[in-house]
C-alpha cells in the first residue's frame, strides 16, 4: 500500500468521523429543543359523542406544559379508563400541540333492567346512560330485569341485532324495542309494524328475520290483514302466522 493511499483513507475516514460528531451535536441540539417546546393547545381527535373538554380535563398538563414534563403514557392510562373509550393514542408532533386520538365505543341499544338505563355496544360492553353530544335514537331493550343480566343472553340478542342489519340495513332502523322474556325468547317491535313479532330465540334467525323482511315490505295490502292483530309470529318454519286480537 502506498503512501497516497494511506492519507487518502485518513482522509476519509476523518471525514466520516467528522460527519458522525456532526450528526451527534444535531441530534443532541434537536433533542434539548424538543424537550423544551411548551405545549400551547390540545387537539382531541374521534370524539362524536363526547364533549372535549372532558377529555381535555383527562390530559391534565403539567403547569410547566414543558413537552419533558409529559408523559404520554399515563395521559392514555388515564383516558382510557373513560368508559366510552375504546382505545387512545396520544402524540407529541412538532408543533405546539398535543393530539389525542379517539375511538369511541359507540352505544347500539338503551338496556333497561331492574328500573336502571344503560347502554349497550356492539361488543356487549355496559355503558353508563348519560347525555352525549348527539341525540341517540336507540332500540330499546327490556325484560333483562327479570333475571340476571349475563354474557350468553346478551350476546344472544345483539347476534340477532347484527344479523338484523346485515340482512335489512333499513328495517334496522325501524327496530324500537327488543323485549326479552325469562327464557330467553325475544319479541321484536318495529315502528313500521303496527303489531309486535314474535321471534323466539336466536336458533334459525337469518331464515326468519328473511321472513320478517319480506313480510313488512310486502304490499300496503298486507299490512291491512294485521292492523288489528295481537302479534306476528315467525317462531314457525317457513311461516308467518297472524294472531287476531280476538
Amino acid at each position: 500500500m502506498d503512501f497516497m493511499s494511506v492519507l487518502k483513507k485518513r482522509g476519509s475516514l476523518r471525514l466520516i468521523l467528522l460527519l458522525v460528531g456532526t450528526a451527534a451535536v444535531i441530534w443532541v441540539l434537536a433533542f434539548r429543543w424538543q424537550q423544551s417546546r411548551i405545549i400551547n393547545r390540545v387537539s382531541i381527535v374521534g370524539t362524536n359523542l363526547l364533549r372535549q373538554q372532558e377529555i381535555i380535563d383527562l390530559v391534565k398538563l403539567p403547569a410547566s406544559r414543558a413537552v419533558r414534563d409529559v408523559n404520554t403514557a399515563e395521559i392514555e392510562h388515564r383516558i382510557q379508563k373513560h368508559p366510552f373509550v375504546k382505545s387512545v393514542s396520544v402524540f407529541l408532533g412538532a408543533s405546539d400541540a398535543l393530539t389525542v386520538t379517539i375511538e369511541e365505543r359507540k352505544p347500539i341499544a338503551l338496556v333497561v333492567s331492574k328500573g336502571k338505563q344503560f347502554y349497550i355496544d356492539a361488543e356487549g360492553h355496559l355503558l353508563p346512560y348519560r347525555l352525549t353530544e348527539v341525540v341517540l335514537d336507540l332500540p330499546i331493550l327490556s325484560g333483562l330485569g327479570r333475571s340476571s343480566l349475563d354474557s350468553i343472553r346478551i350476546a344472544s340478542v345483539l347476534a340477532t341485532m347484527t344479523i338484523l342489519q346485515q340482512q335489512d340495513a333499513q328495517l334496522y332502523k325501524t327496530l324500537s324495542e327488543i323485549d326479552i322474556v325469562s327464557n330467553g325468547d325475544m319479541t321484536l317491535h318495529f315502528t313500521e309494524s303496527p303489531a309486535p313479532i314474535r321471534f323466539g330465540g336466536d336458533e334459525d334467525k337469518e331464515q326468519k328475520i328473511t321472513r320478517i323482511s319480506a313480510f313488512l315490505h310486502h304490499s300496503g295490502q298486507a299490512h291491512d290483514k294485521f292492523k288489528q292483530a295481537a302479534y306476528v309470529d315467525v317462531r314457525w318454519q317457513n311461516q308467518v302466522v297472524i294472531h287476531p286480537s280476538n
